[in-house]
């Protein structure tokens, strides 16, 4: 009994020493662990840039995530009834203090945070005073006591009036603004302004969302607007690219007040250095941390200004625009015509792969690939190659490790679920199957794809702007109306083709339709026969070439890639020609194949990941349409069935497999 006691004893003096410790750890002394959080609306290089600037602050200030300090970051994606979620679960967390960026997250919190219940401190915010939060412009002392934060009025006259320098025959721009953005509607008003002093007519077109931007821009254009400018609104800025792209069709340029988007397109940008902006509002939060009273410190506004140039935008413009020298001497950052920031290298130096700088932190990339074949190894090699063109180092800046399922569809899943245990930060999926794989088991990675037929079709989004948050990537539709021209040109006797096709591959549905489309407009009949495993394959064949059938069109697809040996053993047991749109059945004896090209799409694939590791959002980055060709012919295995290949057709040939061995 007696040792019953003391065993109750000791546990209750040991639970007490544990209690005491956690009390000490909660008490407001100097050495106690803070749990802050940190909110932003959306993943945008701006947002993100002010946030890094922010954790920078706070370590100026002595507080280190990690060693003094737990952070919880939170991210609501662009879509405002999340950020009023995310505001008031924080609101409830009894945290020390939380940091907002953005107008609108800034205005979810202090509406959540009434009460008082939590120290906040806001950033990234074109003005405070104007956002209905308790805030007086004329008293900068006149705030919640628990709310303070920096005001960043972007230099929305400043843009204006450099953009007339650059034109000075500029008459009439448009923009495109939510009017649910109190920001946006606070810059477009100064856009208001400025445009009647200097005898600009302002056009306006409003959105309520990211998908409408590039309609919106283009009715602008309609209207004949001399240029586009973009202010401080985030549903736009997440569309940047598709503005950026209709007004480079139509021969204008686009200029910002969002240092940054010069690396989209723009021609300029003058606005603040977001950074540095994060730091100077991390550097009050650690203020505040280290015992400042919140009550007693003013909201004030702060705008160190930056400027970027881009004269690649001046290529292509209609009227003309110009960058005077007195504007590039002032400029912070000004890219060439290589994409190069001038005022990164010293004079004279030129930029290698491999030269950029290093990035905030490692990333480990997996490349998913659902089977092994030649156009997916050149896949893989224009990534090999294409992040260090983009100025990543490997072993620095990312480690990559390719996984292949060998054609298992069941193993795909096993791949993707290894990658993300393992703590991919992102995947690189190579074919539809692995993308789609991905997309099911992998939300919260960033995807990046290639060798894909369609993205859209494959699941990927709605459109080409209008997708999933983490996942952007390039598609290669086959080239059918080209390939059916080829046969009309130059084999008028190809009135008929056949091919098979793999039902449970969207892939492959989505290139019937394609294929039947663009031989309906040459008067080309098409034969198609259905597949579904590989062991078909064989009889498969056998039975479309016994079909009226003048050649064999294979499309491309997954399975029929595998198993592309017995297509071609049928053919020419038939003595018929096959033609094809993968490079590899080239090699395989295609005569002829019109194919994208996988290693320059591999590339490109490359540059939007090292996009995402520089900290942009795959949301932000439109879906591309590789559109590339390469014409590949085979001489010999025209000659094994006497099927002549015309010399105007030789001579369009990227490449002729036997030429090497001098066999044309």
């Amino acid at each position: 009994m007696k040792r019953l006691f003391l065993g109750i004893l000791l546990l209750a003096l040991s639970s007490g020493v544990l209690l005491l410790s956690d009390l000490r750890r909660r008490s407001p002394s100097t050495g106690r662990i803070r749990r802050i959080a940190i909110l932003q609306l959306a993943s945008q290089a701006v947002i993100d840039e002010g946030v890094q600037g922010m954790l920078d602050g706070l370590a100026d200030g002595g507080f280190r995530e990690g060693q003094n300090l737990t952070i919880e970051r939170f991210n609501a994606h662009n879509d405002i009834p999340t950020a009023t979620a995310i505001a008031r679960q924080v609101t409830e967390a009894r945290l020390d203090l939380v940091l907002t960026a953005t107008t609108i997250m800034m205005q979810a919190m202090a509406n959540a945070n009434q009460a008082g219940k939590t120290v906040h401190v806001f950033g990234l915010v074109s003005d405070p005073w104007a956002s209905g939060v308790g805030l007086r412009r004329e008293q900068p002392l006149a705030h919640p006591k628990h709310m303070v934060g920096l005001g960043t009025m972007q230099p929305v006259a400043a843009t204006f009036r450099l953009a007339q320098k650059m034109f000075p025959a500029l008459k009439r721009v448009g923009v495109v603004w939510n009017p649910a953005e109190t920001n946006s509607e606070i810059t477009t008003r100064e856009a208001r302004k400025v445009s009647q002093e200097l005898g600009i007519e302002l056009l306006e077109a409003t959105v309520e969302n990211s998908s409408g931007v590039a309609e919106a821009s283009g009715s602008l254009i309609s209207r004949g607007v001399q240029a586009l400018w973009v202010g401080g609104d985030v549903t736009v800025n997440v569309a940047l690219d598709s503005l950026v792209a209709t007004a480079r069709k139509a021969g204008i340029p686009v200029f910002t007040c969002i240092p940054g988007s010069t690396a989209h397109g723009t021609l300029f940008d003058l606005g603040a250095n977001y950074h540095e902006v994060g730091r100077l509002t991390g550097a009050l939060a650690a203020k505040i941390l280290a015992g400042s009273d919140p009550a007693t410190i003013p909201v004030q506004n702060l705008v160190p200004e930056r400027l970027e140039l881009n004269k690649t935008a001046l290529a292509g413009l209609k009227e003309g625009w110009h960058i005077p020298e007195e504007v590039l001497v002032k400029a912070d950052s000004t890219r060439n015509d290589s994409g190069v920031d001038e005022k990164a290298l010293p004079r004279g130096a030129v930029s290698t792969p491999g030269s950029g700088a290093p990035l905030l932190k490692k990333w480990h990339v997996f490349v998913i690939e659902y089977n092994d074949v030649l156009d997916v190894k050149e896949t893989e090699e224009g990534i090999r190659q294409g992040l260090p063109e983009a100025g990543l180092v490997e072993g620095r800046d990312f480690d990559l490790e390719v996984l292949n399922a060998q054609g298992d569809m069941a193993t795909v899943s096993a791949l993707i679920d290894s990658a993300v245990t393992r703590g991919a930060d992102m995947l690189m999926t190579l074919s539809t199957p692995t993308l789609q794989a991905a997309i099911r088991r992998a939300q919260n990675t960033p995807i990046v794809f290639s060798y894909v037929a369609n993205g859209i079709v494959a699941g990927a989004g709605r459109s080409e702007t209008d997708h999933l948050h983490n996942v952007t990537g390039v598609s290669l539709i086959a080239p059918y109306d080209e390939m059916m021209t080829l046969l009309r040109r130059y084999y008028p006797s190809v009135r008929t083709v056949g091919t098979l096709f793999v039902p449970s591959e969207s892939n492959m549905v989505f290139h019937r339709e394609q294929m039947l489309l663009a031989a309906k407009k040459v008067g080309i009949d098409v034969v198609v026969l259905p597949v579904s495993t590989a062991t078909e394959v064989p009889d498969a064949a056998l039975a479309l070439t016994s079909q009226k059938i003048d050649a064999v069109c294979q499309m491309p697809g997954n399975l029929t890639a595998a198993a592309f040996g017995s297509i071609r053993q049928a053919a020419l047991r038939a003595r018929l020609p096959v033609f094809a749109f993968q490079k590899s059945q080239a090699v395989g004896g295609a005569v002829v194949v019109f194919g994208r090209d996988y290693f320059d799409s591999g590339k490109e694939a490359a540059r939007m990941a090292a996009s995402v590791m520089r900290g942009r959002s795959p949301a932000t980055i439109p879906l591309e349409n590789f559109s590339k060709t390469e014409l590949i012919l085979n001489p010999e295995a025209a000659r094994e069935i006497g099927f002549p290949i015309p010399p105007a057709l030789l001579r369009q040939a990227k490449k002729i497999i036997g030429y090497e061995r001098g066999n044309p």
